[in-house]
């Protein structure tokens, strides 16, 4: 381990390099640490273009999990429903001194990582980036550079981690109600662009800014009785700053479905409706978008949701 100006030179693997893996790779290059990026798809060197042009970035490239060392830290950036896909990749990444930060959407995903690595510790983050991979090993940068976390010690670590990278690190007291207050957002602005393949300009059509009230209405419910304290003041404020996003800017999951790639419908909308269950509370618009979103995505035998869940209620 050798020392940058004021922070030891960590290693770093990240585990995809999609969107989200890939801007929070050239973060860690930024950061002045040693990265490499874990992929199915070589690329030679990662690219991140911005409105300001294009920034290349040499991390190392690896496609096999046998080649693979424990790190210092594993940023985890594949979508939820890939996660049992990297089993082979944390077990050669980590031992008992590496933390994994999971860089995924959703409420329950570090529970699921946190299986697969016993002994490990396991730091959930969310994402506000809005990227878009346009090719292995090319980014687009639109806009955000900020991960949210819980606080205590082992986040107070990811800030020094992130030091110098060009990232903030905010950290949340209360990391429930930050997680459902993204997830407000997502289980409308996500399966809306998706379905209509219309990028966030589709949201000032009076009709679809009203069906995306109703699933924020439905989900504000849901995380009110899983403990998060939301108000109906912040679905307001939600809705105002889904309006703030320009015309040319898309989700992650309008992203997936204009490449052909599976849908991460269970972590959005299909976390709305398990909990939903949970509490006996009725969110058919949120149904109806799990529905919908399952029906178009290419199918993944892992993500055949039950008859008996979209009809509930």
């Amino acid at each position: 381990m050798t020392m940058l100006s004021g922070q030891a030179r960590l290693s770093v693997a990240v585990i995809g390099a999609g969107a989200v893996g890939g801007v929070a790779a050239a973060a860690m290059h930024e950061a002045g640490h040693e990265v490499s990026v874990c992929v199915r798809t070589p690329f030679e060197v990662l690219v991140i273009q911005t409105a300001d042009g294009e920034k290349r970035v040499p991390v190392r490239v690896i496609t096999d999990p046998g080649d693979a060392k424990p790190v210092d830290w594993v940023l985890l950036a594949v979508k939820a429903f890939d996660t049992p896909g990297t089993a082979d990749w944390l077990a050669s990444l980590c031992d008992r001194e590496t933390t994994v930060v999971v860089l995924q959407n959703g409420i329950d995903q570090a529970a699921e990582v946190g299986g697969l690595v016993p002994g490990t510790t396991v730091l959930p983050a969310l994402v506000y980036i809005q990227a878009e991979r346009l090719a292995p090993g090319r980014i687009r940068l639109g806009y955000g550079n900020r991960l949210d976390a819980p606080n205590g010690p082992v986040a107070e670590r990811l800030v020094r981690l992130f030091q110098d990278s060009g990232m903030e690190v905010s950290l949340q007291a209360d990391m429930i109600t930050a997680a459902w207050r993204k997830l407000m957002l997502n289980a409308a602005v996500n399966p809306l662009t998706a379905l209509t393949l219309r990028r966030m300009e589709v949201m000032r059509d009076p009709l679809v800014r009203a069906l995306a009230e109703g699933l924020m209405t439905e989900t504000l419910a849901v995380a009110v009785a899983a403990g998060a304290a939301l108000t109906e003041e912040d679905m307001q404020q939600t809705l105002e700053f889904m309006a703030e996003f320009s015309d040319g800017n898309g989700t992650s999951m309008l992203y997936d479905r204009l490449a052909g790639n599976p849908l991460e419908w269970q972590a959005l909308n299909g976390a709305v409706v398990r909990h939903a269950e949970a509490h006996g509370i009725d969110v058919p618009l949120n149904r109806t978008m799990t529905a919908l979103i399952h029906a178009v995505s290419p199918r993944d035998p892992a993500a055949v949701v039950s008859r008996d869940t979209l009809l509930a209620g």
